[in-house]
C-alpha cells in the first residue's frame, strides 16, 4: 500500500515539473526599423532643413487684391446694369423684327404650299412639312446679380511658406538641430506644349550639408515629363504647379528617409517562458519582463537614442538567457533548467539576434542550437520555428 502511494506521488511529482516547464509565450508588437542606405556618422545626431522658392505672394496679399478687385467690382455694378437694360432694349427690338421675318416667311411658304396638288401637299403634311409658323420667343430681361465677395481658393494660387515646407521635413530617427542641414532649392514651373499635351519641368535641388562638407546632393524633376492630355492654355497652370511643389517635397522626404533615416516598420516578436510557479525560473521571468519592456519602448516615433538603449537593454537580456542557458541538462528530464527550458532558451536568443540583426550573435545561436538538435528533441512545430528561424538568420 505504502509502496502503491509512493509511486502515485512520484507521478504527481513528474506531472506537475513537467506542467511547470510547459512553454508559455507573449507577442510583442514593436516598431523596427529599416537600416538607410547612407548611414550617417554616428555623431550626427540633428538636423535642420531650409527651403527656397521663387513664390512671393502671401494670403494677406491675395487676399487684400480680391478685396480691392471686389470693391471695383461694387463700383463698376452701376454699369452693369445700364449695360444690361440697353442689351435688353436691343434684343427686343431685333425680336420684333424676327417676328416681322418669321411671318413674311410663313406666308410666302404656305401660299408656295397651296399652289401644290392635294395629293403633294398630303405627301408634305405626312412627312410632317407643312408650313409652320415659328416665332422666337420674347427675350426675358434678367437683372445682373449684385457682386458677392468670394474668398480666394488657396489651392488655385502660388502661395506657399518656406519655414511650413521646411517644418514639413522630418528625418526618421533624429531630432531637430544643427548637426546637419537639408537645403532645397525649387525653382519655377515650366511648361511645354507638344502635339495637344502639355509637360512641365522643375528643377530642385537637393544638398545636404555637415558644416562646409558636403555630403550629398540630388537634383528632382529636372527632365521634362508628361503633366496631362491638354494644351497649356486650357488648363490652370497655377493649381498644377502648387500640386507638383507639395509632389517635389514630398519626394525630398522620401529620398532623404530611405538615405539617411530610420523608417519604422510594424513587426512583432513571440517571447517564450516557463511557468514561474515556485519561483524556480526568475531569472528567466526577469529577462522576460525587461525583453517584453525593451520592445514596447520601441515605438514608431522612438528616437535613435532611445532604440540604442533598447539594444543595450535586450543585449543584456540575452547575457541572462546564456547564463541560464548554460545550466540546462540535457540528460535529465525532471531537472528544473532541462532540454524544454533550453528550447525557450534558444528560440528567444535567435529572434531576437534577428530583431536586433547581429548576424554574428544569430549565427553563433543557430550553431549552437543545431549542435543540440538531437538532445533537444524539437517536435513537428519546434522543428518549423526552427527553420523558419534559420532562414532568417541567413538572409541576415
Amino acid at each position: 500500500m505504502k509502496k502503491s502511494i509512493f509511486l502515485i506521488f512520484t507521478t504527481l511529482v513528474i506531472y506537475t515539473t513537467s506542467f511547470g516547464q510547459r512553454a508559455l509565450s507573449e507577442q510583442v508588437s514593436y516598431f523596427d526599423v529599416r537600416i538607410p542606405n547612407n548611414q550617417l556618422d554616428e555623431s550626427i545626431k540633428t538636423y535642420n532643413t531650409i527651403v527656397e522658392t521663387p513664390y512671393t505672394l502671401t494670403v494677406a496679399e491675395l487676399n487684400a487684391q480680391s478685396l480691392a478687385d471686389f470693391e471695383v467690382e461694387k463700383a463698376n455694378y452701376v454699369n452693369v446694369l445700364k449695360e444690361s437694360e440697353i442689351e435688353f432694349q436691343e434684343r427686343l427690338t431685333n425680336h420684333d423684327d424676327e417676328v416681322i421675318k418669321a411671318e413674311a416667311r410663313y406666308d410666302k411658304e404656305m401660299k408656295d404650299f397651296k399652289d401644290l396638288t392635294l395629293l403633294e401637299r398630303l405627301a408634305l403634311t405626312d412627312q410632317g412639312k407643312k408650313p409652320k409658323l415659328r416665332v422666337p420667343s420674347k427675350p426675358t430681361y434678367v437683372k445682373p446679380r449684385e457682386p458677392q465677395y468670394i474668398q480666394p481658393n488657396l489651392n488655385d494660387h502660388l502661395i506657399f511658406d518656406n519655414n511650413v515646407l521646411a517644418d514639413g521635413v522630418v528625418l526618421l530617427g533624429y531630432e531637430k538641430g544643427s548637426d546637419i542641414l537639408f537645403i532645397i532649392n525649387i525653382s519655377k514651373m515650366i511648361f511645354q506644349d507638344n502635339g495637344g499635351q502639355t509637360f512641365y519641368s522643375q528643377s530642385t535641388n537637393l544638398k545636404v550639408m555637415k558644416g562646409a562638407d558636403l555630403i550629398n546632393e540630388k537634383n528632382f524633376d529636372d527632365e521634362f515629363q508628361f503633366l496631362t492630355s491638354s494644351s497649356s492654355n486650357t488648363i490652370n497652370l497655377e493649381r498644377y504647379e502648387k500640386n507638383n511643389v507639395n509632389k517635389i517635397m514630398k519626394n525630398i522626404g522620401k529620398y532623404i528617409n530611405e538615405e539617411f533615416g530610420y523608417i519604422p516598420v510594424a513587426s512583432s516578436i513571440k517571447i517564450e517562458f516557463p511557468k514561474n510557479k515556485n519561483r524556480a525560473y526568475d531569472a528567466l521571468e526577469n529577462a522576460k519582463i525587461k525583453a517584453i519592456s525593451a520592445y514596447r519602448k520601441l515605438k514608431k516615433e522612438t528616437s535613435s537614442e532611445i532604440r540604442e538603449r533598447s539594444k543595450t537593454e535586450l543585449e543584456a537580456v540575452r547575457d541572462v538567457w546564456k547564463t541560464e542557458l548554460a545550466k540546462v541538462d540535457y540528460n535529465d528530464k525532471k531537472a528544473v533548467m532541462n532540454k524544454k527550458i533550453a528550447k525557450m532558451i534558444f528560440f528567444n536568443l535567435m529572434r531576437v539576434d534577428i530583431s536586433l540583426k547581429d548576424k554574428t550573435q544569430a549565427e553563433e545561436t543557430l550553431g549552437l542550437m543545431q549542435e543540440r538538435r538531437i538532445d533537444l528533441d524539437l517536435d513537428y512545430n519546434d522543428k518549423i520555428t526552427f527553420t523558419r528561424l534559420e532562414e532568417q538568420v541567413y538572409k541576415l
